[in-house]
């Protein structure tokens, strides 16, 4: 009974977040009331606000392939670019690395011509190649990264293809002064503590390597957004994109401490 009054919540949010959507093609180029990104939070297939910030950063650079890439979704129920797919076809590819979560994804896409999926545990010396096997092209409007420790690699990895914006799960845990990351190659699976990822300090020096600037950090202290620094358009300054600490759900917590003493590795580019 809960999932079904959940459900037709989602559904009865379509409509108001598809009307957000039209303004993408018609408002582009105005000045946005709010340069800070958080008022546009909205939540319908995304697990917080991303929705509503996608929406408003498209808003404002406008699109352009309406392509997307994500890594990470699970069985296809929540996402960053479920919205994109689902309701505003845009053409993408999903990719999961859990077996059986990707059964339930690849039944779901099975029957569309515009998505893709890919049953791949993606590595930084994979990424490209995976997503090679599709006809998307370099110019991505999207890519979203959400894959539970080696994110910061996996987005490092990424040569061949400029998605003007980029979504990345960071570790809002860790002192965001100091660039941490887990290890390249530590393929160790997440055990649900607060031992994961990478600082948002690590994040934006790789973003500035590959030409990005940090627009905005979500209120739930769960992901990162970052567009191309080539592109026009108005938004906060890097320095002044308000940093979060772990808010997960808006419990004002996070994940459980650490109690295996493992320790990060320090990034600093290159």
């Amino acid at each position: 009974m809960e999932i079904d009054r959940t459900r037709a919540g989602l559904y009865s949010q379509i409509g108001e977040l598809t009307s957000r959507w039209a303004k993408v093609s018609g408002g582009r180029g105005e000045t946005p009331h709010w340069l800070d990104l958080a008022p546009y939070e909205y939540r319908l297939f995304s697990q917080n606000g991303e929705d509503g910030v996608l929406c408003e950063i498209f808003r404002r650079i406008g699109t352009t392939t309406e392509t997307f890439v994500e890594f990470g979704v699970e069985r296809g129920q929540e996402g960053n670019c479920i919205f994109l797919a689902d309701v505003l076809g845009w053409q993408g590819l999903f990719m999961e690395s859990h077996p059986g979560e990707y059964r339930i994804l690849e039944s779901k896409y099975l029957p569309s011509r515009e998505v893709m999926t890919i049953e791949a545990d993606v590595t930084p010396d994979s990424v490209d190649d995976l997503v090679a096997r599709t006809p998307l092209p370099a110019d991505l409007d999207l890519m979203s990264i959400d894959i539970d420790g080696q994110d910061l690699w996996v987005w490092r990895g990424v040569r061949r293809y400029r998605p003007r914006v980029v979504v990345v799960e960071y570790n809002s845990a860790i002192n965001q002064e100091l660039p941490l990351t887990q290890s390249a190659g530590d393929r160790a699976t997440w055990d649900y503590s607060n031992f994961f990822g990478a600082s948002l300090a690590a994040f934006e020096i790789l973003g500035r390597e590959k030409g990005y600037r940090l627009v905005h950090c979500d209120l739930a202290g769960v992901n990162l957004f970052f567009v191309r620094a080539d592109i026009e358009a108005e938004f906060l300054d890097p320095e002044a994109v308000r940093r979060r600490g772990p808010n997960y759900y808006f419990t004002s917590e996070g994940h459980s401490a650490d109690d295996r003493g493992r320790r990060y590795t320090s990034y600093n580019g290159g």
